[in-house]
């Protein structure tokens, strides 16, 4: 009977021991997998976090390098764009100007060389038509000069202007009276020489 009891009470014990053991190992079993879960999970969790900061960082910063290399190139086009306008229209614009001067010098020297032209050739008309008139008014002074002096040494002895002393005293007068009254000119000088 002893035995017996001892018996039982080795199974109780060994059912007791077996039953704390087994929830022992349950609860560190549960707890190791739950860490394992937890680690596991955490790992997973922040590589996959890690994986979309970096995509989504990776995107922002390339958005943000092709706006800002759109934007200085779209600048930089367009100063230059601006710069060779600038310099194409003062280019023009110089040429333009250039030429226009160019085209009214030559015009304004044209018309100072006609201008020069014109004017020397009326005051050569001028001076030509102004000395014709001279000498042909010289050569009637002259003329009548002789024709007088040449009448005066034809007038008879018997009038007082004939002598040397009375001619040079009378001469004055009878060249009036030759240069107011064209009938008394000689023959060969016409009868109208003064209006000619």
């Amino acid at each position: 009977m002893l035995e017996a009891l001892l018996e039982a009470l080795l199974e109780a014990l060994l059912e007791a021991l077996l039953g704390v053991l087994l929830e022992a190992l349950l609860e560190a079993l549960h707890e190791a997998l739950h860490e394992a879960l937890l680690d596991a999970l955490l790992e997973a969790l922040h590589e996959a976090l890690h994986e979309a900061l970096h995509e989504a960082l990776l995107d922002a910063l390339l958005e943000a390098l092709h706006e800002a290399l759109h934007e200085a190139l779209h600048e930089a086009l367009h100063e230059a764009l601006h710069e060779a306008l600038h310099k194409a229209l003062h280019e023009a614009l110089h040429k333009a100007l250039y030429t226009e001067a160019l085209h009214k010098a030559l015009y304004t020297e044209a018309l100072h060389e006609a201008l020069h032209e014109a004017l020397h050739e009326a005051l050569h008309e001028a001076l030509h038509e102004a000395l014709h008139e001279a000498l042909h008014e010289a050569l009637r002074i002259e003329a009548l000069h002789e024709a007088l002096h040449e009448a005066l040494h034809r007038v008879p002895a018997f009038f007082p202007i004939a002598s040397t002393h009375a001619s040079a005293k009378y001469t004055p007068y009878i060249s009036t009276l030759f240069f107011t009254h064209p009938s008394l000119y000689p023959p060969y000088l016409g009868r109208h020489q003064n209006g000619s």
